[in-house]
C-alpha cells in the first residue's frame, strides 16, 4: 500500500482554501469587492458571487471526503484536479479579455496551479496484486 500522508496534507489545504473562498463569496460580498476590485453593483452580480461561493463549498465537501478516505475516493481527487484546472482556465480567459488585472488574479491562479500540481503528484495509484498459483 502506498503512503497517503502527502495527499492528505494537500487535501486538507484544499479543504481549508475552499471553505475560506466559500465563506468569502457567500457571506462577505464587500470583501470580494475589495479583493477583486470589482463592484457588486446589482442583484445579479451578487447572485453570481454567491453561486461561486456555493461551488467552492461543494469543492470543500469533496476535499473533506477525499481527505477522509483518499484511496476509496480517488475519483473525487480527480474531480478536484479537473475543477482547479477549469478555474485556472477561467482566470486565463478573464486575463486574455482584459476584464481584470494580472495582479488581482495572480494569488488565486498560483493557488490553483499549486493545488493541481500537488494533486497530480500525490494522486493515489492502485497497485495490482498479482496472484501466485501453486501447481501441484
Amino acid at each position: 500500500m502506498t503512503n497517503t500522508r502527502s495527499l492528505r496534507v494537500v487535501l486538507a489545504l484544499a479543504f481549508l482554501l475552499n471553505l475560506t473562498w466559500a465563506n468569502l463569496f457567500s457571506f462577505a460580498p464587500r470583501m470580494v469587492e475589495r479583493l477583486y476590485r470589482l463592484p457588486l453593483v446589482d442583484g445579479l452580480t451578487t447572485y453570481f458571487a454567491m453561486s461561486r461561493g456555493a461551488a467552492f463549498f461543494v469543492l470543500a465537501i469533496i476535499s473533506l471526503l477525499a481527505l477522509l478516505k483518499p484511496r476509496s475516493f480517488r475519483v473525487m481527487t480527480l474531480v478536484l484536479l479537473i475543477a482547479y484546472f477549469c478555474l485556472f482556465l477561467v482566470d486565463v480567459i478573464v486575463l486574455a479579455r482584459g476584464q481584470m488585472s494580472f495582479g488581482v488574479l495572480l494569488p488565486e491562479m498560483v493557488a490553483f496551479v499549486i493545488l493541481s500540481g500537488a494533486l497530480v503528484r500525490f494522486y493515489p495509484i492502485a497497485q495490482k496484486v498479482e496472484e501466485t498459483t501453486v501447481k501441484v
